[in-house]
């Protein structure tokens, strides 16, 4: 009897539709080829002579490896054979009791069969789970959920208490997809109870949250679902907090709540509560301001600017600031920039006012320069009136940046809001104190980032100056301002900065630049990209991103040739990182990154980069995704070449099935009759 005696040879039997050969070549005494036919008969026709074939595979006991016994339960779930059902319920429990560990291939098996045989089968096994060992109970509670099976919601509530508290986990994330509102109730209990483990109360909000908003509030008797859910909301774990939060937004009597909890907060000998409880209030707030309207909302406008004036947390009081500007709008105008002079959350209430009307920043100028007010106030109107696209202020802001007995900060500021505004006639100003080694570094650094965002070609010396400054804040200020002059000399400047012993913040903050000036910089790109490996940390995966961004011929040779070359010497150790060497580790080397970027370049006219990645001594992660992107392209001439790359692989994956299936599907070729 003639038997397959390589891979390859099997691979051919599949492109003539030979099932015949491949029923005998699970015999095959190469392993690898048995295994190999094995898998290809899931894509047969539903035939005796396959069927009976794959069940001979699982009743062969010389079987040394689980290959065989794996890739026959496999094909089966994918010819959907149901009489299989019991064969893989049976298997899946006693691959807790062998070496072969077939839980995984049975479940996906029986998910791939499907109908009400499957469910009743992993609903039967619910009853055994919480003696269960091994991985078997998570492979059924994991196919359960897939399924959403409501004939298991019964079951495992019952399985729940048996598992609680340390392993219940995973049945409340298995009710909560199946999204059933009977389990609601020993859910809302889970979330409720001090007596469950963090985990499990952060699972059982997350299940409640999943279930049909349709069906909520669900029906418990006493006491009401909202009652059940004050604990959890209040909860330690800021995630449960938060999805609490959200589930008492949904009711008006959860939103009641939710106030009270906001005034009790407010109280000085109001009830304990965490500051991310009341932050999660008040972010729910500002994303649905419409949800939490009322007739008379004056109450609830002044709470949210107390939490904002008053409350010890800055998270709080940040939040608070986004839900009174989202809840009050203009009428947010006087508790925000009241704030303007809080340092902790200044940006972000800058922010919210420059969001504000006209009449509010009419306010601000004399606000900037009026006597006694402190730095922090100073600076947040600055960054209003850059925000806003005040020029009207420029002079103002010009002022307090030249005098030299400003406080630094409030200078600092000032040159950041004239960079915002792209004030031209401040560029002279800004030149001069980012070159006066006289000057503090913070107005310095500050200088020469607002001349890179007003961009006047005369500054670039300046600029360029800095970029090689010894102080580290205005260096690096300098090499992100270059962005912004695309013209060689600043380009070269960049590349200059990219070197396998440069600090890693600076050559990342090269690289972005390098990528924002675009075209001019594609030279100095591909010249980095012949070392990128050695770059340190992530700085050459950056530099394959900005390689990415052009689209021409020459990126694609340079991100070819970082593909294509050989892998570092892992013997020697340089896979791993090593005192001084500025980065972390290699273990995902550029010549990786450029390989997944090179699968989006392929294309009908030039399969170059594709079959490029398919070569012997490339990266075995690129060829599924190369071999994938060819079958995308669809031609012959695609095709031929994904037919040489699996006739010539050493090893099999499953997704070699999937490719030659997809090429034999495109030609006609059917396995069967």
């Amino acid at each position: 009897m003639e038997r397959a005696a390589s891979i390859s040879d099997v691979m051919r039997m599949r492109m003539e539709g030979d099932v015949a050969g491949l029923c005998r070549a699970t015999w095959s005494e190469n392993h690898d080829a048995a295994v190999c036919a094995t898998a290809m008969l899931g894509s047969a026709v539903r035939t005796p002579e396959v069927v009976r074939t794959l069940h001979l595979c699982l009743t062969r006991e010389d079987e040394p490896l689980p290959g065989l016994h794996g890739n026959a339960l496999a094909s089966l779930g994918r010819l959907r054979v149901e009489r299989a059902v019991p064969l893989l319920l049976s298997t899946l429990v006693e691959s807790d009791h062998n070496r072969r560990q077939l839980d995984e291939v049975a479940c996906e098996a029986l998910l791939a069969i499907g109908g009400p045989e499957v469910v009743r089968g992993l609903v039967d096994l619910c009853e055994r789970l919480p003696a269960g060992r091994g991985y078997w109970t998570v492979r059924v509670l994991d196919a359960l959920a897939a399924l959403r099976a409501p004939e298991a919601v019964t079951p495992l509530l019952a399985a729940l208490w048996g598992y609680l508290p340390d392993l219940a986990v995973r049945v409340v994330r298995t009710l909560g997809a199946i999204g059933d509102p009977r389990a609601a109730s020993a859910l809302l209990v889970l979330a409720h109870s001090p007596a469950s483990d963090t985990h499990v109360r952060r699972a059982a909000v997350q299940a409640l949250h999943a279930l049909p908003v349709a069906a909520w509030p669900p029906p418990h008797r006493h006491p009401a679902a909202e009652r059940l859910l004050h604990t959890p909301q209040r909860d330690p774990d800021p995630e449960t907090a938060r999805l609490a939060t959200a589930l008492l937004a949904r009711t008006e009597d959860g939103r009641a709540h939710l106030w009270d909890v906001l005034r009790g907060a407010a109280a000085p000998s109001g009830p304990d509560c965490p500051s991310h409880a009341v932050a999660a209030i008040c972010t729910h707030i500002a994303a649905e301001p419409g949800l939490f309207a009322v007739p008379d909302p004056d109450e609830h406008h002044a709470l949210l600017a107390h939490h904002l004036r008053e409350a010890a947390a800055p998270a709080v009081r940040r939040a608070a600031a986004r839900a009174l500007a989202a809840s009050a709008g203009a009428g947010a105008a006087g508790p925000l920039v009241a704030a303007l002079g809080d340092a902790r959350i200044g940006d972000t209430v800058a922010d919210l006012v420059a969001a504000l009307p006209e009449p509010v920043l009419s306010e601000l100028v004399e606000l900037f320069t009026r006597p006694g007010g402190s730095v922090a106030r100073r600076r947040g109107v600055a960054r209003v009136l850059g925000l806003a696209g005040r020029t009207d202020a420029a002079p103002v802001l010009l002022s307090a940046l030249a005098d030299d007995t400003t406080p630094v900060g409030e200078r600092a500021s000032a040159a950041d809001a004239l960079g915002t505004l792209r004030y031209a006639a401040a560029a002279p100003l800004l030149a001069a104190l980012a070159s006066s080694e006289e000057q503090p570094g913070t107005v310095r650094a500050h200088s020469v980032q607002a001349l890179g965002s007003i961009g006047v070609p005369d500054t670039l010396p300046v600029v360029l100056a800095c970029a090689r400054s010894p102080h580290e804040a205005v260096r690096a200020r300098a090499v992100v301002a270059l962005g912004a002059f695309p013209v060689p000399e600043a380009v070269r400047a960049l590349g200059e900065f990219v070197t396998p012993c440069a600090e890693p913040d600076l050559a990342r903050a090269a690289v972005r630049s390098l990528r924002g000036i675009g075209g001019p910089a594609l030279p100095v790109l591909v010249r980095l990209a012949a070392g990128a490996d050695g770059l340190p940390e992530d700085v050459g995966h950056r530099l394959v991103e900005a390689l990415a961004a052009h689209p021409g011929a020459k990126a694609t040779g340079a991100l070819l040739g970082l593909a294509t070359a050989p892998p570092p010497d892992q013997r020697d150790g340089t896979m791993y990182a090593t005192s001084g060497e500025r980065r972390l580790s290699r273990s995902t080397p550029a010549r990786e990154v450029a390989s997944l970027v090179l699968v989006e370049r392929g294309s009908a006219r030039d399969l170059t980069p594709l079959t490029a990645l398919l070569g012997p001594d490339t990266w075995f992660g690129a060829h599924e995704p190369a071999v994938q992107a060819l079958l995308r392209i669809g031609t012959e001439e695609a095709y031929e070449h994904v037919l040489a790359f699996c006739f010539g692989t050493k090893h099999f994956y499953t997704w070699h099935v999937g490719a030659l299936d997809a090429v034999a599907a495109a030609r006609g070729i059917r396995l069967g009759p």
